[in-house]
């Protein structure tokens, strides 16, 4: 940023960071729509699980921290997709991805979604929108990663083989939000003693999906995470901007995540997840993305969901607290 002195919680577009969205968009869409058949999800197509769960926010917060969804206790109703980054074979290195569907009442209308969508990586692979665009630019042109690794360094453990279960690793959102004046990251890990449940991975390239259903459905054994909030306490070293910094304030505890044992693998279950739609914009306005990858997020996730529910004939699912059985 130059000279320019940086501020806890605010952010600092670069300038053509619109044109380099409006390109962004255009071959995201490009590269989707000449797939054959119907449209996948433009990020996370491999759906391991859709499951139900609840979310119940800490009586102790701090109180800078006692802001929006985290105002005072509660428990509400939540929604939580797994998935692969990119391919279909769990045994391949992938990123992994938790998103989190918060519904919060609101008045007799439907509820307020809240979306917390995080990967098993601490940081983002792209320093801003116009460097994630040269890398799909690249990515369409062909070019194997390890030409890409000088200008992409934080691709190296971006993804991974998975060793363990879905349910015994730790999530982060990779990119900031607001929370009050200032800016924090998630992360979400597995809870003390949740992990006594967790039995070695199988082989096969649905191993991730066997795992969930023989913890979750077979053996009946529930699984917690912690949903915690990293601050940026230092606008220099923890910067808005650029996703691959990695913020290293000691992560504070606010709600804990629930998932109960249930039975996930019906068609209309994984039907009604593979149906909704994940937006980082779907936020309270206290939790309002920050960055500009969740700025261009915003445009290329409804882009993607709009190009998807065209080409499978579905209309998006609209979450309700009333779903039959929930």
């Amino acid at each position: 940023m130059g000279d320019v002195k940086l501020e806890i919680g605010r952010e600092y577009p670069p300038d053509g960071e619109a044109a380099a969205i409006a390109e962004l968009r255009a071959l995201h869409l490009m590269v989707h729509k000449v797939q054959p058949g119907p449209s996948q999800r433009g990020e996370h197509p491999k759906q391991h699980a859709g499951v139900w769960a609840t979310l119940s926010v800490d009586a102790q917060i701090p109180d800078a921290l006692r802001v929006g969804l985290f105002a005072a206790p509660g428990t509400y109703k939540a929604l939580i997709r797994f998935s692969n980054g990119r391919g279909p074979d769990d045994t391949k290195p992938e990123a992994h991805g938790m998103a989190i569907k918060v519904l919060v009442p609101e008045g007799d209308g439907p509820p307020r979604m809240q979306d917390f969508i995080l990967a098993d990586h601490p940081v983002f692979f792209a320093q801003n929108v116009q460097h994630a665009f040269e890398f799909l630019a690249a990515s369409v042109k062909g070019v194997p990663i390890e030409e890409l690794l000088p200008k992409y360094p934080k691709l190296v453990g971006f993804t991974s083989v998975a060793t363990t279960s879905l349910l015994a690793m730790t999530y982060w959102s990779q990119t900031p939000y607001k929370l009050g004046h200032g800016a924090v990251k998630y992360r979400v890990a597995p809870s003390a003693g949740s992990l006594d449940g967790v039995r070695p991975l199988g082989a096969g390239p649905d191993c991730l999906r066997d795992s969930l259903f023989d913890q979750l459905s077979v053996r009946q054994v529930g699984a917690r995470f912690d949903l915690s909030v990293i601050s940026q306490t230092d606008a220099d070293a923890m910067p808005i901007e650029d996703p691959t910094v990695e913020w290293t304030s000691a992560p504070v505890r606010v709600a804990t995540i629930s998932i109960d044992p249930q039975t996930f693998n019906s068609a209309e279950q994984m039907a009604y997840f593979a149906n909704l739609t994940w937006n980082p914009w779907h936020a309270l306005p206290q939790h309002r993305p920050l960055g500009g990858i969740n700025r261009a997020r915003r445009l290329v996730y409804e882009d993607s969901a709009g190009l998807r529910h065209q080409t499978t004939g579905t209309g998006p699912v609209v979450p309700t607290l009333t779903e039959s059985g929930r």
